[in-house]
Parts: C-alpha cells; structure tokens; sequence
C-alpha cells in the first residue's frame, strides 16, 4: 500500500501518473490548491522570453512551483551540471538534478514530454509535486537497486520505480527517520512511521520511518522475511492498481 502519507520526491522537490503509458495527456496536472499556480511548463516552448527557459524551482516562500530563469547553459542529458540561484547550467527543457547541498555535482535531466513521454531507453516519466515536476528517469528494479553507484530505486508517488540519487546521508536503514522518498538506503523505501515497528517511529516519534522493501513470494517463514518478527511483507500496490512486472513487490509493516 503506498500513498499513506506526503512524502517530497528526490528531497529536492507525483499531477497525473508517469510510467509507461505514454498517452495521459498534458492537461491532467491540475494542482491542489495549496502549492502555487506556476508561471509556465517546462515541457512546453514558447513560455519564456528569449534567453530564459522553464524550470522548477523549490526555494520559494510559497513551495515548489515553475517559472522562467535565465537560461545559463546548454547540458543535456547525463551532462554535469551545477545551480545557479533560481537557474542552472544545463539546457531548455532540462533541470539540474541530484546536487549536493551546495549546488554541485548534479546531472542534466530532461523533462517529460508535454504528453509524458520519454524519449531515452529504458526511461520513464516520473511525477512528482501535484504535476509541476515531470521528469524523464531511468527505469529500475527494487529487488536488484539496478541504479548507478550512490543512487538507489525508489517508488515515486503513484508507484513507478526510477533510479534517484540516495539522499539517506549517514541515517537510512531499517526504523531511522525519513522525510522524503530517497532518504532510506537503497532497498529501503520510507513509509509511515506507525508501520515500522521500530523504536522512535510512530506516536510521539518520527512521521516517516525507512522500512526493507521485501518480495511477497519470499518462501521463508513470514516472521523471518522482514527484520522483525511484528512485521510482515505486505503488498506495495493496492488491488487493480500494480505495475506489471512489479506485481512481487511488498514492505516490511506492521
């Protein structure tokens, strides 16, 4: 079960669906009415002024929305690339994601198409923040953390699993507090803290908790499959509503 509480995709920053239907359309990203009405859509052209382009910015005193910067650079996709106040340096239609706190090290990524699509191999469209941020991330499995090294796979809001950078810093592992998607360990995913049975997790605890993701095929004992016995492997998708191919894939809650 997923969706249980709010969590922040990529601990930088969910609209309409992404994955692997390509045919959602670009007008089902209404947002809720407590994030702010965005100035344009980095998916589209013609937004901007010449010498500005699109792009998602966080640091705003009313949350995360999207609005013209200037345009500073020409990266594009899996090219280095840095912040630059609202900006960064990588191209129209793409966004400098997964930096360190300071801005840098981070990797051009293209924005989904205006119909959510993804023109890379083996990407898909991932959502996140009400619709405004759409992007085009490598698809992976849970069970294998097919990810490149410092980057773990991670569920976004409507349970499609991409490649992110892990954000868990020296915390993540199995009942460690969490407030975003990418802030467990790779192989970790964080849920409510009520759900892991973990001290510090809860009431009177931490909202968000890191949990094992765990195969519900797994033949062992259900009290040995999870880290502790209280736990059990329950199925990450609701009924009628799983990825195919994702249809073994569970979490370790009470």
């Amino acid at each position: 079960m997923w969706l249980t509480f709010s969590l922040a995709l990529a601990c930088e920053s969910g609209g309409a669906p992404g994955g692997f239907e390509d045919d959602l359309g670009a007008d089902s990203d209404a947002l809720p009415p407590d994030l702010p009405q965005a100035e344009c859509d980095p998916r589209r052209s013609g937004d901007c002024e010449a010498g500005q382009k699109c792009s998602h910015v966080t640091d705003t005193p009313f949350g995360p929305t999207n609005r013209c910067v200037e345009l500073l650079g020409e990266g594009v996709a899996g090219d280095s690339c840095e912040r630059v106040g609202d900006s960064d340096t990588c191209a129209n239609h793409h966004l400098c994601w997964a930096t360190d706190p300071d801005g840098l090290d981070g990797v051009c990524i293209s924005f989904c198409s205006p119909g959510l699509a993804c023109g890379g191999s083996g990407e898909v469209c991932s959502v996140a923040t009400g619709g405004l941020l759409s992007l085009c991330l490598t698809k992976c499995d849970p069970f294998f953390q097919d990810c490149a090294e410092g980057w773990g796979c991670y569920a976004d809001d409507y349970g499609v699993w991409t490649c992110d950078k892990d954000q868990s810093g020296d915390a993540g592992a199995h009942g460690d507090a969490c407030a975003c998607i990418n802030c467990c360990n790779p192989g970790l995913t964080c849920v409510p803290g009520a759900l892991v049975d973990a001290e510090g997790c809860g009431v009177e605890g931490a909202a968000g908790c890191c949990t094992e993701i765990c195969d519900l095929d797994d033949e062992a004992p259900p009290e040995m499959v999870c880290p502790t016995e209280a736990e059990r492997c329950r199925a990450f998708y609701d009924a009628g509503a799983v990825l195919m191919g994702y249809e073994r894939v569970g979490l370790c809650e009470l």
